[in-house]
Parts: structure tokens; C-alpha cells; sequence
């Protein structure tokens, strides 16, 4: 039997409370010993959920109603990207407990993708390939850098994610040689960033640093 303790809020099987030490009646407690209460990871779940079903009905809506009203122009896809960018900032970004690293990479990608579909429905003046998504590798190639610098101790924890950006440096200057964009200076200083990260790299970190960068660069 419980029994209830009326200025300690507290249960126990004892006749006299173990806090104030008064007596306690006869009467059982209706609660548990340890109620039930919803954690942090209930509620950040529940709001990924919630987040993900605002985003399917605001893109099923838009694409329901474009389709109703004018089929011939698809300006659901302004409504589209920018929804499943912000889908991915709320849930991966902010409610998520991924790596630093994860977030940024995932961030360059998303961003780029999203303002390369609104160009593309705008007319396709292709000023995100040209000018946008060089500049955002380049900042975030800079912000993983100095994250690195940041924490030495942590390198072999963000040395996939450094790899990755000094990749997605040269991504502008295949894009480039590929037609796909007519702007080589924002392309080539991005893809010589992503050099002189690499080269920096190589030169200036320890010697395990060094040999994990020849490893995943096959040099």
C-alpha cells in the first residue's frame, strides 16, 4: 500500500514520511512511484513529425491547386523547393542531434539544389550555377576549416566532411567544362580554394593527419 504525503508530494510505503517525517494516512496513492512524463527526444520526434506533415500538405496543396488552375505553368515549383529546404533545416539542422559536419555538407547541397530549381523555373538565367553555389562551397569549405582549426583534437571527426568540400570545390569547374555554366571566375576561385585547402592540409597538419589525407586522396 501507498501512502501519500500532503506537503512533500512524495509516495512511500512507510507510515511516516521519510522527508518531514509526519505520519501519513492509510490511503493508497493513485500515481505511480515514477510518473509518466514525455522526454526531449519524445518531443523533438514528434516534432519532426509534425514538421514533415506541414510540408506534405503544403506541397500536395500547391501542386493540387496548380494543376486545378493554370497546369501549363508549374509555379508549384516555387512553393516546392523552398518548403523541402526548410523540411530539411527544421528537422536535420535544428531538431537533429547529427555532427556539425553532416549539417553543413547537407546544408551546401540543399541550398544549392533549392536555388538551382528557382532558377531553373524563373527562366533558367543559370546566375545560381554562375555566381550562388561556387560561393556557398567556398563558405562553406571556409566554416568546416575553421571548425577544424577550432578543435584540433577533433579533426578525425570532420576530416570526411573537409574531404567532401574540397570535392564540392571543383564541382563549379565541371559544371564549367561541361557548358553547364558560361562564368569561369566565380568556378576556377572556388576550385583553387579547394586547392589551397587541400594543400594546406598536407602541409600544415600532423603527421596521422597527413597519412588519413594521402589514404582518402590516394596520393
Amino acid at each position: 500500500m501507498q501512502h501519500y504525503c500532503n506537503n512533500c508530494n512524495t509516495y512511500t510505503k512507510q507510515q511516516y514520511c521519510p522527508l518531514c517525517k509526519n505520519k501519513l494516512s492509510q490511503k493508497t496513492g493513485d500515481n505511480e512511484y515514477y510518473p509518466i512524463y514525455e522526454t526531449k527526444v519524445k518531443r523533438r520526434r514528434f516534432a519532426q513529425r509534425l514538421v514533415l506533415f506541414i510540408a506534405i500538405f503544403i506541397v500536395s496543396t500547391s501542386i493540387l491547386i496548380n494543376l486545378l488552375t493554370n497546369p501549363d505553368k508549374l509555379w508549384f515549383l516555387y512553393v516546392l523547393s523552398p518548403v523541402l529546404y526548410s523540411l530539411l533545416t527544421i528537422n536535420h539542422t535544428i531538431l537533429s542531434r547529427a555532427h556539425i559536419g553532416s549539417k553543413v555538407v547537407l546544408q551546401v547541397i540543399a541550398l544549392s539544389v533549392m536555388l538551382f530549381i528557382l532558377d531553373a523555373a524563373s527562366g533558367s538565367s543559370k546566375w545560381s550555377i554562375h555566381y550562388v553555389i561556387p560561393f556557398l562551397v567556398t563558405l562553406a569549405t571556409l566554416l568546416v576549416t575553421i571548425i577544424v582549426l577550432r578543435k584540433p583534437m577533433k579533426w578525425r571527426e570532420y576530416i570526411g566532411y573537409m574531404t567532401t568540400m574540397v570535392i564540392l570545390g571543383f564541382l563549379p569547374v565541371i559544371l564549367f567544362l561541361s557548358s553547364w555554366s558560361t562564368v569561369l571566375w566565380p568556378s576556377a576561385a572556388t576550385a583553387l580554394y579547394a586547392l589551397m585547402t587541400l594543400i594546406g592540409m598536407v602541409l600544415f597538419s600532423e603527421k596521422t593527419m597527413k597519412n588519413e589525407i594521402v589514404r582518402r586522396f590516394h596520393f
